[in-house]
């Protein structure tokens, strides 16, 4: 078969058009879309070496308030207890029977419970908190999650726990007051250098004894993971306990002037004997 000139010409510019457009599709616009994403990496590094160098530029001054922060936290800290217990409750009954003065008639103590942060915060001011314990991490000796006692957690079961950062625990108190005594009562835990909240508070006037009969529920607050700072035992050294007359003191009508049973027994005997 004889190939005439025109045709070779016509293949081979064919050949050279299907060259071309593959060499287009399989390295001209890889390597474009290549050049591109490397083109906008330069720009986003570009970028962050300008960021890095603003907060080289300013690095004393994030120190300073990163320091500044760290004392704000420690001292929003420190109205906290380490840990808010049974005995801590009862303490704070008796000085409000002595600061008011009232009578206070019973105490409910609840368990202790973590507060979720979503609660304190309201909802256009919401974020998100996250803090990851790394293998390296320690919380100090006196920092593992508490129970519902307020005691520590064993280690094994707490490995996988969530720490809750803040506890409350919910005391309620009925009493007996009068109007006066009330108001020291709400001065009294205004001015407890331990952070806690009024949470109800709901009062009834007695006809019979013209006092107020009511009770206050209180929101006692403690973060356990201060370092260095440990649980006070509450001082009841002042406080009075026990009674050396379990049975109070009555008095009978007729009572007075009658001798004594020793006495009676006394005389008694004499008199048997004369006869």
């Amino acid at each position: 078969m004889k190939v005439s000139k025109r045709d070779i010409l016509i293949l081979v510019g064919f050949i050279g058009i299907l060259f071309f457009f593959v060499a287009f599709y399989w390295v001209f616009l890889p390597a474009q879309e290549k050049v591109e994403e490397m083109q906008a990496e330069s720009i986003q590094l570009k970028q962050q070496i300008t960021d890095l160098t603003i907060k080289t530029n300013n690095k004393e001054t994030y120190l300073t308030e990163m320091d500044k922060m760290i004392k704000e936290i420690q001292d929003i800290y420190q109205v906290f207890p380490v840990n808010v217990k049974a005995e801590d409750v009862i303490l704070m009954a008796i000085n409000q029977e002595l600061v008011s003065p009232m009578v206070v008639d019973s105490v409910n103590i609840e368990q202790l419970v973590p507060v979720s942060f979503e609660e304190l915060v309201p909802p256009e001011e919401e974020h998100d908190y996250t803090y990851d314990l790394g293998e390296n991490d320690v919380l100090g000796v006196d920092d593992e999650p508490l129970d519902s006692d307020g005691d520590a957690v064993a280690a094994e079961d707490s490995a996988d726990a969530e720490i809750d950062w803040l506890y409350n625990r919910k005391a309620t108190f009925n009493y007996g007051v009068s109007y006066e005594g009330l108001k020291r009562s709400i001065r009294h835990i205004v001015d407890q250098p331990n952070r806690m909240t009024i949470e109800t508070l709901t009062v009834t006037f007695d006809e019979t004894t013209g006092l107020l009969i009511g009770s206050t529920t209180l929101n006692m607050y403690l973060a356990p993971y201060q370092a260095g700072k440990e649980y006070v035992q509450p001082d009841f050294s002042s406080v009075l306990l026990g009674t050396d007359n379990i049975f109070g003191t009555i008095s009978i009508h007729g009572e007075a002037g009658l001798p004594d049973v020793g006495d009676m027994e006394t005389e008694g005997g004499a008199e048997n004997t004369g006869d």
